[in-house]
């Protein structure tokens, strides 16, 4: 899921320099250094508001820059669905913290 839908902007490695940053008239977010923002720890709430909200803080989420993913998700089954997607994408993106 992440190849297909994010790896575009924030790089395989979610370092955010995948193919499509330099088109962007922002950084494209380092996606390994969220725990190493966060006081250490791993902000999977945050997270998950971000892909099913979008963010306040990031201009281009939720514009067509950066699509907020969870309405997209919703039309891909159900609650259930959408949810188990979301989940998994977090917990993949923890899988690319930096130590």
């Amino acid at each position: 899921m992440y190849k297909a839908y994010c790896a575009v902007c924030h790089g395989v490695d979610g370092k955010g320099d995948g193919p499509a940053a330099p088109a962007l008239k922002d950084p494209v977010p380092d996606l390994t250094t969220l725990a190493k923002n966060h006081g250490g720890k791993y902000p999977a709430d945050h997270v998950v508001s971000v892909i099913r909200f979008g963010a306040e803080n990031y201009i281009a989420h939720g514009n067509k820059d950066m699509p907020i993913w969870g309405p997209v998700f919703m039309t891909m089954g159900n609650t259930s669905t959408e949810t188990m997607r979301i989940n998994n994408l977090t917990h993949y993106l923890e899988t690319l913290q930096v130590k």
